[in-house]
């Protein structure tokens, strides 16, 4: 396959890395240090505009299977794109940060003509809005339709569910205990008892799911303090606020706060320091349920959750621009570090993916890659669960069939169209989307 890729920062770079080796993968980027950094890699790399069309004819765009817009110009990116488009790329993705050119997180077949337009901010704050609303949640993702979620939680010192098997639960009929990781390792349910400090996998329908919240020990979400007043943070608290969530935006520039007043009715908008601990107790940020920081500093996002925990805030959800700090955040109290980069990532290696499986989600959690496809192999059609050849590290999560949830077991039998939720590794994602597909 050969694939254009507009810009070579972050996540122009990463993707240049991860599709290199299989792929002829070109990539255009005018900064000459970036540039000389992808020598590292084995791609052709071409210094100049990505929206010049002598550029894009250097690249052969007009032979390419796929062009990715990524560069940090959203004008550029939509340019170029739209001109690969008329020169006769097959396939177009976009990245764009202003909201101005994107109402969704993901828009599939855009009004330009773009196979694919992601949004990161947007991408982030439907992430955050959903961590927050289901608030014993380390992970969440949406399954297709949007009627079922996955969901990774860990148990907590005082859950009722401690000293429990998976059939001692009494789960609703469509909830099941797809996984348990106990200190690194990846336990299928069974007769094993949960103990605290498990991560538990759940799949099933988000009101059947809420229905079960005590059995984890934690209380529903009713205040959250929001710090920044960008974009994301506007989207944010306003999308918090309809779902009846009391929400306080905090911002350290006045004119801020006063323009986000003017669009964020009925939410309080507080203007001072945020890194003051008077101010900070002044304003209750303690009694919080969750904090969410979005300021465009990773430090002052970290500084101001860690305060916020230490005054009795019981979540921090923050936003990571850098990658590399992410783990480290969360092994230092942050419950939440999300960065915008990578998930536009995953949105890419999604569609690359659909380019040649029918893959329905494409997600990552716990390292881990977590993929809903549609049954439409003849030669799995009709067999059991224990005959299948599952890749190593491989697991049937459950079986969506005509909206209910099914637990996985040997003697279940697969129908044409059964959605499978399965957990791989990255390595085998194309081998386990052709099994099913």
């Amino acid at each position: 396959m050969r694939i254009v890729i507009a810009g070579a920062g972050e996540v122009g770079f990463e993707l240049a890395k991860s599709l290199s080796g299989k792929n002829d993968v070109y990539v255009i980027e005018k900064d000459k240090e970036k540039v000389d950094r992808l020598n590292e890699l084995d791609v052709i790399a071409i210094r100049g505009n990505a929206a010049s069309f002598k550029v894009l004819n250097e690249a052969k765009v007009d032979k390419a299977d796929i062009f990715l817009g990524v560069t940090g110009n959203d004008e550029v990116n939509i340019l170029s794109a739209l001109t690969a488009k008329k020169l006769g790329v097959k396939k177009t993705l976009v990245r764009v940060e202003n909201l101005d050119y994107a109402d969704k997180p993901v828009m599939r077949y855009s009004p330009l003509g773009f196979d694919l337009v992601v949004c990161p901010p947007l991408v982030l704050a439907h992430e955050i809005v959903e961590l927050v609303g289901i608030p014993f949640a380390e992970e969440v993702i949406t399954l297709s339709g949007g009627e079922m979620d996955v969901i990774e939680f860990q148990i907590s010192e005082n859950s009722p569910v401690i000293g429990k098997s998976y059939k001692d639960l009494n789960l609703p009929p469509d909830v099941v205990l797809a996984s348990i990781q106990r200190n690194g390792d990846v336990i299928l349910p069974g007769e094993e008892n949960l103990r605290a400090g498990d991560k538990v996998i759940m799949v099933g329908k988000r009101d059947e799911i809420e229905k079960i919240r005590d059995l984890f020990g934690e209380q529903i979400v009713k205040r959250v303090t929001v710090f920044g007043t960008n974009e994301i943070s506007s989207y944010v608290a306003e999308a918090l606020y309809k779902s009846r969530v009391s929400v306080k935006v905090v911002g350290a520039s006045k004119k801020a706060c006063e323009e986000l007043s003017e669009t964020l009715r009925g939410i309080r908008i507080v203007c001072g320091d945020f890194l003051d601990l008077e101010f900070l107790n002044k304003e209750e940020i303690g009694k919080s349920n969750a904090v969410v920081a979005l300021t465009d500093s990773d430090e002052r996002n970290l500084l101001v959750s860690l305060l916020s925990k230490n005054l009795g805030a019981e979540r921090a959800i923050v936003k990571v621009e850098h990658e590399e700090y992410a783990r480290i955040f969360e092994s230092v109290g942050i419950d939440h570090a999300l960065n915008p980069k990578r998930m536009t990532i995953m949105e890419v290696q999604k569609l690359l993916m659909m380019d040649r499986v029918e893959v329905r989600t494409l997600a990552d959690i716990s390292g881990a890659v977590v993929m809903e496809l549609e049954v439409n192999n003849q030669k799995i059609k009709d067999k059991r669960l224990a005959e299948l050849q599952l890749p190593k590290n491989t697991a049937i999560w459950v079986i969506i069939r005509n909206g209910k949830c099914l637990a996985p077991s040997p003697d279940l039998v697969l129908a044409q169209g059964d959605r499978v939720v399965v957990r791989t590794e990255w390595k085998e994602v194309k081998k386990v989307g052709e099994m099913f597909g």
